[in-house]
């Protein structure tokens, strides 16, 4: 029997065996109704019996006299289970000895699936594979609830950016030099409702910086903030939060995983990276000459270029129209 998740099989053979059996038709006529070889109705009449062998047709103390099936049929099982495509056996198959100790290693240790291996590789000085390990400990739901929650308990619902300053999203654009591996970093803030953005240049990863970013920006677009949705980086902790919060501004984080959250920042870092810092950090490049050419174009974005998704406006435009 081919394998299949087609739900309707059970019942397609249950409707093949009635055929059969109830209304006696011939091997034959009950393949082509059903669409199907002769050999499969006749292997679906094998299991059917396997299914009712418990069911007694016939009457041993009256062999001689006929029984009636009206009542012997309303006994039967009709629908037939498709068979698991698991196999019973493998010769690569994890002994069951080495899957108990893994598992009670895990019990031990409460970690993930490297500190597991790690513990059962060196101390208790078995031949398993990590992928094996983590396979194992997956079958057996050991990490069911463990994940952590997408959504933090205290955020606050995300608001509709019906007016300017409502909903105010920052995101942090690191660059790294290729040869020294240091890094610089790009502290942006968009505006939903309007469009307006803003950027800094910073040479260090700190919350105070990335608060200072958004303070400015709220200062040059010349409107109040009154949300700030961020990712779960670093530099917007709990300290970001309560420089925030001291200005009478909430604070919340999209969900982990899910930078389509921050949709609109993230499209500007890549408009700003293709349109004028680039990808990697040019250290030939003075800083100043850096932070007067990303001057020039903030104010290039926000007073010359149009935006598709304001009607062809520009977030000036758009803001003198409110």
């Amino acid at each position: 029997m081919a394998y299949s998740i087609n739900p309707n099989l059970p019942k397609a053979r249950a409707f093949a065996m009635q055929l059969l059996i109830c209304e006696q038709l011939p091997l034959l006529v009950v393949a082509r109704k059903c669409g199907v070889h002769r050999s499969t109705v006749w292997r679906w009449k094998c299991k059917w019996s396997e299914l009712n062998r418990n069911v007694q047709f016939t009457n041993p103390n009256r062999p001689t006299r006929p029984v009636s099936l009206d009542n012997k049929l309303l006994a039967c099982v009709w629908r037939i289970p498709t068979n698991t495509s698991r196999p019973y056996f493998h010769p690569w198959s994890v002994p069951d000895e080495i899957i108990r100790q893994i598992l009670a290693a895990r019990e031990k240790l409460k970690r993930c699936a490297e500190v597991v291996w790690q513990y059962v590789v060196t101390v208790l000085k078995l031949d398993v594979s990590l992928s094996s390990v983590r396979r194992i400990l997956r079958r057996h739901h050991c990490f069911d609830g463990a994940r952590k929650n997408r959504v933090r308990p205290d955020n606050p619902r995300r608001p509709k950016p019906t007016a300017p300053g409502e909903l105010v999203q920052t995101d942090t654009i690191h660059h790294v030099d290729r040869y020294s591996g240091k890094r610089l970093y790009f502290y942006t803030v968009i505006d939903l409702h309007t469009r307006l953005a803003y950027a800094k240049m910073a040479t260090n990863l700190r919350p105070g910086l990335a608060a200072e970013a958004v303070l400015e920006a709220e200062k040059m677009f010349g409107f109040n903030f009154s949300m700030v949705q961020s990712d779960n980086g670093p530099e917007y902790g709990r300290y970001f939060e309560q420089q925030i919060q001291s200005h009478n501004i909430q604070t919340r984080h999209s969900r982990l995983h899910r930078p389509n959250d921050n949709a609109h920042i993230e499209r500007f870092n890549r408009t700003i990276q293709t349109e004028c810092i680039g990808y990697c950090w040019r250290k030939s490049v003075p800083l100043s000459r850096q932070q007067t050419n990303l001057n020039r174009y903030l104010d290039y974005y926000n007073h010359e270029r149009v935006h598709l998704g304001i009607q062809m406006r520009t977030p000036a435009g758009m803001l003198q129209s409110y």
